[in-house]
């Protein structure tokens, strides 16, 4: 038998106060009637050598009640009835987690890292469930805790083994954060078989190399299990590294451009014992090209340096950095497509720099940037649109009617992939619009209000107002049109097959369309029933204008391709495909080919450093992945950085308070099942019951006999 609280058993020692109590006689046992004792002050019995127990029933009866209450308070146990013992070979959960990140690359630490995780599987135990995880800057599984529980623990070692030796390490960034709160998840979802299991220890096996380029963030929030241990593998190497970052260039100054000299960060580590680098350009082959650049870079800072670009009409792809020890991120790949010209073709009568008109505005909305150049037109309705093949015309604005060789020039432009955006700035016969949208004309008239109107119904999901969806920048209310245009819902429904998708994508408060989109094969029409200038609202004033001029500039691709530098794993936007039945093929650097599926615009795979080309589109667009910088960071973290995040770092120590703690836990689950402190309650309590009627029974008083009253006499 074994006790839960066994400190309870020091209430024993109350048992010597009812012995003590009975060898105590503060009064005789009987009365003998005597003279008077007024004078005589009264004294209780002292204890001598002559004193004697008296009514041993009553005071084993009083010394039981204790023994059986301290008893009831230690809460027994019988261990018989249910044993248990924590052998070394007890079930666990254990969930190896493996670093594949780029930083894995240097020197010989990938092999050491495998050489970690296999001994991490073969020392788990025959009863040991295991899963084993593998990350960069995403979580995958590599063994499930469902796969592993199919198989024998000898099968599941030996299919854990082969994978992490099928493992390689990727080009990725690291989160390490979230793979630790992955790997949680991982061992705490998995569905308890037995009984037992819900006692089963939980066990992350972490093998990394604890770069400090390795986010955190995901632990800030997350509280960790108190059940779950985390056993640190750490793999180091120390060779020091140096790392490159290529920077922003300028949008403007006479530097600014795609020709510019590009900006290069150096970082050097805080534990490196060099401090002289070499940069230069480098071919596709890895020829070196132009001068190369000294840098100096004193351990633990970094500096910005410029490379100036190769003579002799040279296309570099890349710029290299010598001098490091370790070499897996010496390479910065480098894209400079020709800088883009857009033009905006404006077909009205206003004037550059009368603040009244539509024009005003117009030419102060589209800026410059390092990729693109916008150049806003102006030409009057009446003359006849020239076509110039060096300057397409990626967005039409016409503000009124024009002539009808110039609307059929602009559903031609439409037809090419052009957005025509016709504003009903004034009243007219609609001939124009019918002709863009291939429709019978339909009068547009000024609508009669007595107030201002605002938007009241507007499509966020398409992407001329998809700028908007979000909560904070949804809100148009204070966007007031004093003037706005009856523009029929009906006239969408024109003979081209496109016109199926046509819609309206705003109203107005009172229902009337706002702003309208017919799709015309490559381009689209875009109708508004109210223009910008300031007699007709307050959009062009309002934040929402130039995000939505932006977005008509845009809506060719949808989402505008962005020619610029991606780190390994981001997402890709890519462009409109020319043919959206056959979709777009991407070429890695590796010269492996990916081919999309028909109206997919996004490219997952970027899984590699360098030039990426995309074929499928109006014209072959390419686009740089680099590695991520954080990646080149690679002094260790401190494994004191982890626990105060929360994580529950295994120790001997702690492994023994563990066991222990189970062993409590167990305990009380038996003492819990057998309940003996409430049957030594009841006996307690039918204990009290007989001592209380045996004492009073003893303690009724005797009747004293008068001796002058003895019958005898």
């Amino acid at each position: 038998m074994s006790a839960l609280t066994p400190l309870y058993l020091l209430g024993l020692l109350a048992v010597a106060a009812p012995i003590v109590f009975h060898l105590i006689r503060r009064a005789p046992k009987g009365e003998v009637p005597f003279s008077s004792l007024m004078f005589l002050s009264p004294s209780p019995p002292k204890l001598t050598r002559r004193s004697r127990l008296d009514n041993l029933l009553l005071l084993l009866l009083r010394a039981a009640a204790l023994s059986l209450l301290a008893f009831a308070f230690a809460r027994p146990f019988l261990r018989e009835a249910a044993s248990w013992t924590l052998p070394e070979d007890a079930p666990r959960r254990t969930a190896i987690l493996v670093d594949t990140s780029a930083s894995l690359r240097r020197g010989d630490l990938w092999t050491r890292a495998k050489a970690a995780a296999r001994r991490a599987v073969e020392d788990c135990g025959p009863t040991e469930e295991l899963a084993v995880l593998a990350f960069d800057r995403t979580t995958r599984p590599v063994l499930t805790f469902r796969e592993s529980s199919t198989l024998t623990a000898p099968q599941g070692r030996a299919v854990a083994l082969a994978r992490i030796d099928a493992l390689e390490p990727t080009w990725s960034s690291t989160d390490l954060g979230q793979a630790l709160v992955d790997a949680v998840a991982a061992v705490e979802e998995v569905a308890d078989s037995s009984d037992r299991s819900a006692r089963m220890p939980r066990r992350i096996v972490l093998v990394s190399d604890l770069q400090q380029g390795g986010r955190l963030e995901a632990l800030g929030e997350f509280e960790w299990p108190t059940d779950v241990e985390l056993e640190i593998k750490t793999v180091a190497d120390d060779a020091s590294n140096a790392g490159l970052q290529r920077l922003a260039e300028s949008v403007e100054g006479p530097g600014a451009g795609p020709t510019a000299e590009p900006r290069v960060r150096v970082f050097n580590d805080a534990a490196s014992s060099r401090d002289q680098f070499v940069l230069h350009w480098a071919a596709a082959d890895g020829k070196k090209l132009g001068e190369p650049v000294n840098a100096y870079v004193p351990p633990g800072e970094s500096r910005v340096v410029r490379i100036p670009r190769p003579e002799g009409g040279q296309s570099p792809q890349s710029i290299v950095l010598t001098g490091d020890s370790a070499p897996f991120d010496n390479a910065l790949h480098v894209l400079d497509e020709p800088r883009e010209e857009a033009t905006v073709l404006f077909l009205g009568d206003d004037r550059p720099d009368d603040p009244s008109g539509l024009l005003f505005y117009l030419m102060r909305v589209f800026v410059d940037t390092p990729r693109r150049t916008v150049k806003v037109v102006a030409q009057s309705p009446k003359a006849p649109i020239a076509a110039d093949p060096a300057h397409p015309v990626r967005l039409a604005v016409l503000a009124g009617e024009t002539t009808a060789e110039n609307a059929r020039r602009l559903r031609d432009l439409a037809r090419a992939g052009t957005t025509v955006l016709y504003v009903a700035a004034r009243p007219g016969s609609g001939e124009t619009l019918g002709a863009l949208l291939d429709s019978p004309p339909r009068p547009i008239e000024e609508a009669r209000s007595t107030r201002d109107a605002l938007l009241g119904e507007i499509a966020f999901d398409h992407p001329l107002f998809a700028p908007f969806a979000g909560p904070q920048y949804s809100d148009f209310t204070k966007v007031h049109f004093w003037k706005r245009r009856k523009v029929r819902d009906d006239i969408l429904a024109g003979k081209g097959e496109n016109q199926a998708r046509a819609r309206v994508i705003a109203r107005f408060e009172d229902g009337d369309p706002a702003v309208l989109e017919a799709p015309v094969e490559r381009g689209s029409v875009v109708v508004m029933a109210s223009g910008w200038s300031r007699e007709d609202s307050q959009l062009a004033r309002s934040s929402k204008f130039v995000p939505l001029m932006m977005a008509m500039l845009d809506r060719r691709d949808v989402r505008p391709f962005e020619a610029e530098e991606r780190t390994v794993g981001d997402r890709i936007t890519l462009p409109a495909p020319r043919d959206p039945a056959r979709g777009l093929s991407v070429r890695k650097p590796s010269g492996a080919v990916v081919n999309l599926a028909p109206r997919v615009t996004t490219f997952d795979q970027a899984d590699e450093p360098g030039i990426y080309t995309v074929t499928g589109a109006d014209v072959p667009r390419s686009f740089v992945v680099n590695l991520d910088p954080s990646e080149s960071k690679t002094s260790a973290w401190n494994v004191e950085s982890l626990e105060q995040f929360g994580c529950r770092l295994a120790s001997p120590e702690r492994k023994a308070m563990d066991r222990e703690h189970q062993r409590q836990m167990h305990n009380a689950e038996l003492e819990g099942r057998q309940k003996m402190w409430r049957w030594l309650i009841l006996a307690t309590l039918g204990i009290l019951i007989v001592e209380t009627g045996l004492a009073g029974r003893l303690a009724r008083p005797r009747q004293s006999q008068n001796p002058s009253e003895d019958p005898s006499s």
